[in-house]
């Protein structure tokens, strides 16, 4: 079995209402799919969701890089050979983690199929039944989020997720004093600034929230400023969570070594796929640090990759963000991934256990004038 063809899709997605935290707003976003394809006619669909400010990627750019370079290195290849395969990838060229991971998703997917079991029995078999979940609020009205938060409580979600970092950080305090009381002291109650904060001010804030019995603060300082987080880690009793510090494996040592966060934030497609997650993971889990699952407003193969890696390892032991799919008015899969009681249900199908929907890739899909 050889890898005889790489094809990139991209396509703009509507999201049914406006996504909105401290790096900007968006109403709609590019996604990239990538269909692998063998010699014997076998096939695997990896999908990811750029966003300029978040990951200095776009769907054209990925595109572009995925047919120029990163295709031409996998072409004839047996695609078992996964290190391989992401080797060749890096020396063709740097970055471009998420069109790296969206190779990767459809690389497993090939594989579960090729040999008729699920992702995750690839990557460690069933750590846990199923992936409990949060539910992420984006900035509006603090009445607006108050509500939303209610709401999602009563559908089953254990845990709620605000997105804070707007002009005055007494506000963020006031919707988390809001928003505890509304839920209740039962539910967790997370918030991410987006690196919104200066240190001194993150450990102000931080300090003022803790009250209300906060499970985590992420990122709440530049990406690049590992020391100044390293300080309000120091400073705070909440935990610290990276995201936009965690590129990499390398990024996630360097959190790790300077002390600057007590837990990871394992987006798969932005670290270079599900490979590199379960080498992210055992980096932190030999440091004693634990994991959470997080979304880059993936649709549903996107978000089903992710629950192969939060099912399959074992310290990712917070509520896992993987619900971003529902955030839109469209989806390429013939049947999305099921939640019950605010729990994300991974099918024993093979590979990542989703069916594309072709028609409506095609319909999507604009044309490709790449190289």
């Amino acid at each position: 079995m050889k890898i005889e063809c790489v094809e990139p899709f991209v396509f703009e997605a509507p999201l049914l209402g406006p996504w909105k935290t401290h790096l900007g707003e968006v109403k709609s976003k590019d996604h990239l799919v990538v269909k692998v394809t063998t010699n014997d006619g076998l096939v695997g669909v990896g999908e990811i969701s750029p966003g300029p400010a978040f990951s200095g990627e776009t769907g054209d750019a990925e595109a572009s890089v995925i047919k120029g370079q990163l295709a031409p290195v996998m072409l004839g290849e047996d695609p078992f050979n996964l290190e391989t395969i992401l080797s060749r990838m890096d020396r063709a060229i740097v970055g471009f983690h998420l069109a790296k991971s969206a190779i990767d998703f459809a690389l497993f997917d090939l594989l579960g199929k090729a040999l008729g079991v699920p992702a995750y029995r690839l990557l460690g078999g069933r750590y846990r039944d199923k992936v409990p979940l949060a539910w992420p609020i984006g900035q509006r009205s603090k009445k607006e989020m108050v509500q939303e938060a209610v709401t999602k409580v009563k559908e089953g979600y254990g845990a709620i997720k605000l997105k804070i970092g707007g002009p005055d950080p007494r506000e963020d305090v006031d919707l988390v004093r809001a928003v505890r009381e509304a839920i209740g002291d039962r539910i967790a109650l997370r918030v991410d600034a987006n690196q919104a904060y200066s240190p001194d001010v993150a450990v102000r804030t931080i300090r003022q929230m803790e009250k209300y019995d906060l499970q985590y603060v992420e990122q709440p300082v530049p990406r690049w400023d590992l020391p100044g987080m390293a300080r309000v880690r120091e400073a705070v009793a909440t935990p610290i969570m990276a995201d936009e510090s965690v590129f990499s494996l390398h990024d996630a040592y360097a959190v790790i070594s300077t002390g600057a966060a007590d837990i990871l934030n394992l987006k798969v497609g932005k670290v270079g796929g599900l490979l590199m997650a379960k080498k992210v993971a055992a980096v932190a889990e030999a440091a004693g640090i634990l994991c959470m699952v997080g979304s880059m407003l993936e649709l549903s193969i996107g978000t089903m990759a992710g629950a192969h890696i939060a099912l399959s390892t074992r310290n990712v032991s917070y509520e896992c963000e993987l619900v971003c799919h529902l955030f839109y008015s469209l989806d390429i899969v013939k049947e999305t991934p099921k939640i019950e009681r605010g729990c994300l249900m991974v099918p024993d199908k093979p590979g990542l256990g989703l069916e594309l929907d072709e028609e409506k890739l095609k319909e999507v899909a604009r044309k490709y004038a790449g190289p």
